[in-house]
């Protein structure tokens, strides 16, 4: 009987710190993961839930806004940015031929990128090591991001005029999300992303670090389009939780989502090859 009610009791446990994550940086449910899609449909993300649980509760001061400062690859991105502007600029000029954002995976994207052509991306890397065909297109910007090893992921994100990226949230603590601001339009004040509510600007060869778990959206309304470098860099936290960290983002399938990335992308190589998104 003992053993019965411990059980129950560990269930109980492990729902409310999943549904803590399902709810978390929501008001009275709105943007909360579906229950059906939570808890049947991808089943992994109740592990998931719980490890993003357990790193928010470990790490009470960490909030939807990191500066820039206490991360080693800052200095070695922005000290970049010049080269990599420039190789970004070089593939704007062929934008006809990039990948649109949710191409990359339309289950993951389709429902934040929902107007064609108006949300482009080159990816460099995705979770995995850096393609022949990115070190060919931009030679200076993969030698940044293999000088850092707590870069999971990397692309140049290309929102064109009018675009306007819905509230959202991502999926996992694990890692932040890092920009670097390369083309901004003169007009900053109407092209900026919220976060939890808070406004944050865009400014050429400064970079923004932010928890893309909390909701955040995006509206570019002027004439001119955003071109930024767009990361997934390792979440700082504490010692056990770091290494869990480190050796969950080396696993493809660590959450459902990336691995309904990566499978996308698979899909496509004729389409990766053509478009040089790699």
């Amino acid at each position: 009987m003992k053993y019965f009610l411990f059980f129950i009791l560990v269930i109980f446990l492990i729902f409310i710190l999943t549904e803590k994550d399902r709810l978390f940086n929501t008001e009275e449910g709105k943007y909360a993961y579906p229950i059906k899609y939570y808890y049947y449909d991808n089943y992994q993300i109740i592990l998931l839930g719980l490890y993003n649980t357990i790193t928010r509760l470990s790490n009470p001061t960490h909030t939807h806004y990191f500066k820039s400062e206490n991360f080693h690859c800052d200095n070695i991105i922005k000290s970049n940015y010049e080269l990599i502007k420039n190789e970004a600029f070089k593939l704007y000029e062929k934008k006809n031929n990039l990948m649109n954002m949710k191409d990359l995976s339309n289950d993951a994207f389709n429902s934040i990128d929902e107007e064609t052509n108006l949300w482009k991306v080159y990816v460099l890397k995705w979770y995995d090591k850096i393609n022949k065909t990115a070190y060919q297109e931009c030679p200076n910007t993969c030698s940044v991001i293999d000088q850092c090893s707590d870069i999971h992921a990397a692309m140049f994100s290309i929102i064109e005029p009018g675009k306007y990226i819905p509230p959202h949230k991502g999926p996992s603590t694990g890692s932040l999300r890092y920009h670097l601001g390369l083309s901004i339009p003169k007009d900053k004040e109407n092209c900026y992303i919220t976060v939890n509510n808070e406004k944050f600007i865009w400014e050429e060869g400064e970079s923004l670090i932010f928890d893309d778990t909390y909701i955040h959206s995006v509206h570019n309304n002027t004439s001119e389009p955003r071109i930024i470098l767009f990361l997934d860099i390792e979440r700082p936290t504490t010692s056990v939780l770091s290494k869990l960290n480190k050796y969950l983002l080396q696993k493809p399938d660590f959450i459902n989502f990336i691995k309904k990335v990566n499978d996308s992308v698979e899909k496509n190589q004729s389409i990766i090859k053509e478009t040089f998104i790699v």
